[in-house]
């Protein structure tokens, strides 16, 4: 691994635990065990870095997701673009948590390209929907409220384990079932949107 990589791999850890805002240059710079001057070499400035964190992980997840749909089917399709969300989320651990903090600032520090390959993954969605639409096999439905569904469900589950054990310990009642994966979460979510927008 180069420096550039081993710098980008720390960085996305700093960006995913403390957000934006709160990641210093020289945290990053002393765990990489470079100069802060380093990062400079590669980088303007912190906003160029996590701009470069964010690009790489969005890009990954298109390549993903248009890699894993089959050519033609909705339903599959859909299963299939849920669970390849699910499954890149698993493969980037700290791509969640960058996500989760970039929905709380309102995406204020995404830039216009970012903001174009998030674009894309809605963009893939909308084409699904109205692939069912004209198969008869989905029923008309607003395609953000769809990806909100997909999305938040995919990036609180990665992000809030702890607070999920927390608040589930005080719940009487409540059967303590084994941890479900990222995966067993974006299979079920996945039959359920199905059947929910499905055409009866």
């Amino acid at each position: 691994m180069s420096k550039k990589e081993s710098l980008m791999r720390i960085a996305a850890r700093h960006f995913a635990k403390y957000g934006y805002e709160g990641v210093s240059l020289d945290a990053i710079a002393k765990e990489t065990g470079i100069t802060k001057a380093a990062i400079y070499y590669h980088f303007k400035d912190k906003a160029h870095l996590y701009e470069a964190v964010l690009l790489e992980r969005l890009r990954g997840l298109v390549e993903h997701i248009e890699q894993i749909l089959p050519q033609k089917g909705a339903q599959e399709r859909l299963e299939r673009y849920i669970e390849g969300f699910g499954s890149f989320l698993e493969q980037n651990p700290c791509f969640a948590a960058i996500l989760a903090h970039e929905f709380a600032d309102n995406g204020a520090h995404m830039s216009q390209e970012a903001t174009l390959l998030l674009s894309r993954t809605l963009g893939i969605l909308t084409s699904i929907l109205n692939e069912g639409i004209e198969e008869g096999v989905f029923e008309m439905e607003n395609p953000m409220v769809v990806q909100m569904m997909i999305v938040s469900t995919l990036v609180m589950h990665q992000t809030t384990t702890q607070l999920r054990h927390k608040v589930s310990s005080f719940v009487s009642g409540y059967e303590v079932l084994p941890e479900p994966t990222i995966e067993d979460v974006a299979k079920v979510l996945a039959k359920k949107i199905r059947k929910a927008i499905r055409k009866e």
